[in-house]
């Protein structure tokens, strides 16, 4: 039977002369409410259920009945309400059983959305004036089992209203008590839940209680305190905000969900937890999967939890609220900025909110929302001067947006990376070369800035590191293709992703190929200089590079904490910087000891000479576009002097 089962009984088990019906299983058998299928989760606030007394909490039979009537019947049916005769009271009483037995058929065969209408049909068979116990008795039965059935649909409140309709119907009907009792504690109220369950088991004295009710009431008690120690527990392990904490967090929660599968406050925790441990796409897919049934349990059980937006036109709930605001923060750290505008948009239309945490969490959203909104007006602006060619007036955009915000590290990476652009079309290919390096740190699966760095090594003639970078990028794409192949059942293999491999793979056997030529880096292009340029602009140039990449200013900036986990996860990025920062700089030094040395500097540009002729009508995986930093010579076979003087640089750097 399922863990929601239904009270499936004959109308003769009110009676102990009578036997069970033989179509039904033992009378005496109860549900579990303990693990209900699952469905998305919810919580509501105490409503008119939670009074401190049973009969307080229920209303007049006969006005509950109605209101419940008043969906089914149309104004035609009014003649049914009139008292009725003897005959007339058993024909109710076998209409609503009939009714009854063909709903509990439907729940055994799982057709929950049949045997719900059978239910109803029960209730609405029997007038709102009778009030026999024969018609009575049958009819708690309906809406108990009912309860039952909307609770297997996840509609909590829906079911709560039929538990205390069948008990205001029959207030000795202990077993819709701990129905009630229970559909709090999937809600996560423990509070009530504790008060109905103690109630049930202290009601012992004026009702002879069934031995499965108190068994039920007991367990139910039980398991509402264990749900209150788990929250407790998990609200002082999210304080300490490290991964450790937040993963046992997370154990701790899914015990107290497993109990309370419907719990606002639970999920909530949930969802922070996921945060914490920058599982950003899980906090999200909870927020978004729990929200539609949230509402249904929620929302429309309490008119004081709607909340009307600015102008009146819409009604928001406070599931929306945190969601939102956890949704757009999650946005945010994975890079999505524009989609979490878009939410922060939504909760800005929000008008006041007399809860106290629902206010916080939209002063928290504006904060955000001010912060992404100038960080997009920053990317925009110099995305816009990169198109128009104003490609230092791009670099300061990017710069000043860097240097507002690094905590969404996606977006960062995007930033370094369109600076490396604009850094790349003014020639300055060391800057651009370390803004890349910057990029792929933040994230090490940004496939452009993986792409653009190889590129631009191979710019400067470092084969060995552009291979390096290609064969990097390789990785990423297959594992990004074995994902989405995996996700899809092995259907889909993207066109463009399935493209972009082909051509890295193509690269990097060309790149491979240069490499094994020997050819010595392009000097002039790692320092951004010409060869007419004098030994004055050499030396200014590089000082000007040897200041701005020393490898221990490379990632200072990085750091914006230095304690707990974000701490060591920054120091391992501006490990990271460093290394790379590190490798140019000496690069950028080996520049400058050959191109500031008269007698070295002749000797280069002489070979570079000899290397331009035999090449300049074959191509190069990389050619450089025809712009300032396209200087009139390319490379040559000729290995002789230069070969052997980069090998020196080369083999220090075995990584590379």
């Amino acid at each position: 039977m399922s863990p929601a089962a239904v009270e499936i009984r004959s109308p003769d088990t009110f009676s102990s002369k009578a036997k069970p019906s033989s179509t039904s299983p033992n009378p005496n058998s109860s549900p579990d409410f303990t693990a209900f299928p699952q469905t998305d989760h919810s919580r509501m606030n105490s409503s008119s259920s939670s009074s401190s007394s049973f009969s307080s909490s229920f209303g007049n039979p006969a006005q509950c009945q109605q209101k419940d009537k008043s969906t089914y019947h149309s104004e035609e049916e009014n003649e049914r309400f009139k008292p009725r005769s003897n005959s007339s009271t058993a024909a109710v009483h076998e209409a609503c059983e009939m009714w009854r037995l063909r709903g509990n058929q439907a729940y055994r065969s799982d057709n929950l959305s049949k045997a719900e209408e059978f239910y109803t049909e029960g209730i609405n068979s029997v007038p709102s004036n009778e009030t026999s116990q024969c018609s009575i008795k049958p009819l708690v039965l309906c809406y108990s089992n009912r309860a039952a059935t909307r609770i297997s649909l996840g509609r909590l409140r829906e079911a709560l209203a039929d538990c205390l309709m069948a008990t205001a119907l029959d207030p000795n009907f202990l077993k819709a008590y701990v129905r009630a009792a229970n559909c709090h504690l999937l809600l996560g109220e423990t509070d009530i839940a504790i008060r109905y369950f103690s109630k049930c088991l202290g009601s012992g004295a004026g009702v002879c209680l069934d031995r499965r009710i108190t068994i039920d009431a007991a367990d139910g008690l039980q398991k509402a305190q264990r749900v209150d120690e788990l929250t407790d527990r998990s609200a002082i392990l999210l304080e300490q905000k490290s991964s450790n904490a937040a993963s046992s967090a997370l154990d701790t929660i899914a015990e107290a969900l497993s109990i309370s599968l419907y719990s606002e406050k639970l999920l909530e925790m949930k969802a922070e937890a996921l945060c914490m441990l920058k599982k950003y796409e899980e906090a999200t897919q909870l927020c978004e999967q729990s929200l539609y049934v949230a509402e249904k349990n929620f929302s429309k059980a309490e008119t004081g939890n709607q909340l009307a937006s600015i102008d009146g036109s819409r009604c928001y709930s406070i599931p929306m609220l945190w969601r939102w605001h956890l949704m757009s923060k999650s946005y945010f750290y994975m890079g999505k900025l524009e989609k979490a505008l878009d939410l922060l948009q939504q909760l800005e239309q929000v008008g006041s909110v007399k809860d106290k945490h629902g206010s916080k969490i939209l002063e928290m959203s504006v904060t955000l929302a001010v912060t992404i909104r100038e960080l997009l007006r920053l990317k925009n602006a110099g995305n816009e001067a990169v198109r128009s060619g104003r490609y230092t007036e791009a670099g300061e955009h990017y710069t000043i947006a860097l240097s507002s915000n690094v905590e969404s590290r996606p977006f960062a990476a995007i930033c370094f990376c369109n600076r490396a652009a604009a850094h790349q079309a003014l020639g300055q290919i060391a800057d651009a070369i370390a803004d890349c390096s910057l990029a792929m740190a933040l994230d090490e699966n940004y496939t452009k800035a993986v792409s653009r760095r190889a590129r631009l090594h191979g710019m400067i003639r470092d084969y060995g590191q552009s291979s390096s970078d290609l064969q990097r990028l390789i990785n990423i794409l297959e594992k990004q293709s074995d994902k989405k192949s995996h996700q899809s059942g092995g259907q889909d293999r993207t066109t463009g992703n399935t493209m972009e491999l082909r051509q890295a793979q193509r690269q990097l056997s060309s790149v491979q190929e240069e490499a094994k030529r020997g050819i010595p880096l392009d000097l002039y292009l790692i320092l951004g200089v010409k060869p007419s340029d004098s030994i004055s602009d050499v030396k200014k140039a590089y000082r000007k590079a040897a200041l701005r990449h020393h490898p221990d200013k490379a990632g200072q900036f990085l750091v914006r904490s230095e304690s707990g986990d974000e701490g060591r996860l920054w120091k391992e990025i501006a490990e990271e910087v460093h290394k790379d920062a590190d490798r140019l700089f000496k690069m950028i030094g080996e520049a400058y000891a050959i191109l500031s040395d008269t007698a070295k500097r002749s000797e280069y540009d002489l070979e570079e000479e000899i290397r331009k002729a035999p090449r300049e009508s074959k191509g190069s995986p990389y050619e450089r576009p025809p712009d300032e930093y396209a200087y009139p010579y390319e490379r040559s076979s000729n290995r002789r002097y230069w070969q052997g003087n980069w090998k020196t640089y080369r083999d220090s750097h075995s990584r590379w």
